[in-house]
Parts: structure tokens; sequence; C-alpha cells
């Protein structure tokens, strides 16, 4: 940093027009997007996620810093050092948040490095925070040291979570960037903002390290409050962690293609209602739950086996039985699906044979032989089955 730089800055605010304008306006514009974020996540946040009250602690906290404009010396530089604190804090917290929504993905070994790291982190910005009210108090010039190395302890963990989503989208979902703009224009502001925020991050460390010393007034950088608006705004426009968010447009996908949340293809009950669902339908795409759909279906009353038929035409009586019934067998078939697909989130949810063993004799679930149906299942388990290509068994 320049030595008339460092002179401006010693001095309070921005005297001269060009510097006080680009300031002031770089907070109305910090300022005015925090607050509207903060609105729209109050009124999309659900209760008791944590995750989303954190989020909007950080935009509450990041606002304080832009009303310094309207002090004078000296309480211009306790002003500013004081609001360091909280926009600070809401770096560090952005950074757990990151970690919060990109945890789905990771094993335990890389997520605890990753919260691991951001706690290493912090007592840098203790020295920062010191720093910061030293010099703007006119006590000491360690700011000028410590203010360069900001980046380095403040977005890696960024970097990371940017390139990591990008690439489970192209690998784990296999879906090209711009259809899943076009499934979820959300999602699509979301990568959108991630790439500006990185812009942003690299145009703040030019600007100072010198970069822009010609370009722009003497001691000013308006860039880390544009990264900071960008990446608060991937927060905001999606509030759940990235996996929840990706299987449920996923979802949307294959609800589209004529597949159901599972991967199973929509099928009718059959029309004779003595036939008896087996696991070896070809009219489901995965053994385990064709299966299951198997144990659940037999484990219905004649009466409602009787109900779902699609009788034509259907009757009050008969569609309001027939909804019970179909009501009742998806809580059972849930109750499969969950533990299935919760013990392997980061794999395809082929037949394992640990579940099948775990289920296997057993009427835990439902009371007439599921177990004995996951059994069946395995006979016609085919190896390597891509649940995200929906291929059939053959």
């Amino acid at each position: 940093m320049s030595e008339n730089n460092k002179e401006m800055m010693e001095r309070g605010k921005p005297q001269e027009m060009d510097a006080a304008i680009l300031e002031s306006w770089a907070q109305g514009y910090m300022v005015g997007s925090l607050i509207i974020m903060a609105a729209i996540t109050i009124a999309n946040m659900r209760r008791g996620v944590i995750l989303h009250k954190l989020i909007l602690l950080e935009l509450i906290l990041g606002t304080f810093m832009g009303f310094f404009m309207f002090t004078k010396p000296p309480v211009y530089g306790w002003f500013l050092s004081a609001t360091a604190i909280p926009l600070n804090t809401s770096w560090s917290l952005h950074n757990v948040i990151a970690w919060m929504k990109t945890k789905p993905f990771l094993s335990k070994k890389w997520s605890w490095f990753y919260i691991g790291t951001v706690i290493l982190a912090q007592p840098y910005w203790v020295v920062e925070i010191y720093a910061n009210f030293t010099f703007f108090n006119n006590i000491n010039d360690w700011f000028l040291t410590t203010r360069p190395y900001e980046a380095i302890f403040r977005d890696p963990w960024w970097l990371f979570t940017t390139a990591y989503l990008f690439y489970k989208i192209s690998t784990h979902y296999r879906i090209p960037i711009l259809t899943l703009v076009v499934i979820s224009p959300r999602f699509g502001v979301l990568m959108v903002s991630m790439v500006f925020s990185i812009v942003f991050i690299v145009l703040d460390i030019i600007s100072v390290t010198g970069g822009f010393n010609t370009a722009l007034p003497e001691g000013l950088n308006p860039f880390w409050k544009l990264a900071f608006v960008f990446k608060c705004l991937t927060d905001s426009i999606v509030l759940d962690d990235f996996k929840t968010a990706l299987d449920r447009l996923m979802r949307q996908k294959m609800r589209r293609e004529g597949f159901n949340d599972y991967g199973e293809r929509h099928i009718q009950p059959p029309s004779d209602m003595g036939t008896t669902v087996t696991s070896s339908d070809s009219r489901f795409s995965n053994p385990v739950l064709a299966a299951a759909h198997a144990g659940a279906y037999n484990a219905l009353t004649a009466e409602e086996k009787k109900a779902m038929r699609y009788e034509d035409p259907l009757s009050e009586d008969t569609l309001e039985r027939r909804n019970t019934a179909e009501s009742a067998l998806e809580a059972e078939l849930d109750k499969v699906r969950s533990r299935v697909h919760g013990k392997y989130p980061n794999r395809p949810p082929d037949p394992v044979d640990e579940e099948l063993a775990r289920y296997g004799g057993r009427n835990t679930d439902l009371e007439s032989g599921l177990g004995q149906s996951l059994q069946l299942g395995q006979e016609g388990r085919t190896q390597q089955r891509d649940f995200q290509t929906f291929k059939s068994p053959t």
C-alpha cells in the first residue's frame, strides 16, 4: 500500500469527491442487498432448521459495516473498527454454512478436515480485528501487513465449495449445467452468483496488492463488498444443503420422464385383484424396491386391494378407499426406502447384501413378510445397476 494511500486512510473517511461517492455507493449496495436477502430468507426459512437461522445471522452481521460513512472522526475510526467485528464473524460464518451445505457430499474424514481448517483460521481474525482498530485509530500500522492476507484466511473454502459443487453436478448427477438451469432457474442464479463471487475475490486481491492504484480513488476497494454480496446470495437463494436441493431437482426431472422418486417406473396395480405382485416384476427398475413393493402390496387386505383397482367409473366410496389404501402402501414403502437410501447416501440405491441380510426373514416393517419378499429381490439382482440412468432389468 502506498504512502499516500496510508495517509489518506489515517485521516479517516474519504475526503475527495470521487472517493466519497464510490465508498458510499459500495456501502449502500451492500446494505441494501443484505437487507433484501434477509427479508427473503425470513419469508422462506423453515422453523427449527439451524442452517436457515445461520444464513439469516450471516446477513444481519454483515450489514453493520455499511454505515461508517455517516460518522466523522474520531467516531469514524471507532465505529469502523467496531463494525469490523461482526463483519469478520459473518465471513467465518459463511464458511461454516458452506461446510454444512457441502457436508452431505463429503466423507467423514474430509468433512472434519474442512471444518477443522476453518476453526484453525480464526486466530488470524483476532489479530486482524486488533490491527484494524489500531490502524484506523492511528496507533500502529499492523493492518498494512495483515490486510493482504485476508483472502488466504477467508476464501479457500469457498473456492473449494464452488468447484466441488460443479464437479458433483457433472459426475454424480450427470446432468448438463444448461439442463439444470432449465429445470430450476433458481439453481442457475446460485451458480452464476458463485462465479461472480470468485471474480470479485480475484479483483479484491489485485486491488489490495496495488494493481488498481491508478484506476480507483486512493485507499478504496469496493470489490470485497461485491464478493461478499454474491456469496451471501448463494446462501439465501437456496437455503437447504446442496444435496437436498439437487435431489429435489432430480426428483422433478424423474417425474417428467415417467419415474417416481426412487427410480421406479410408474405402474398401476394389477387389474386382477387375485394377482400377486412379485419381486421379479419387470415393471420395476430396482429389484430391492420391487420386493419392497411386493411385500407392501401383498400385506394389504383383499378389500384394500380391491379398492386400488382402477375401475371405470369410480364411485366416491371406491375412490376414497383407493386413496386410503395407496397412502398406506406408500407409508410402508417409505420405511424401507428411508433405510436403504439413507444408509448409503453416496452410492446408487442398488441392492445391498448387508441390507438384504438385515431384513431377511424379519417382519419388523410389514406384518406380512416383507423380509421374505426382500430376500426374493436378491434372486433377481443385476450387478452394477445404475440408478441415475434408470435402466430396466433384463
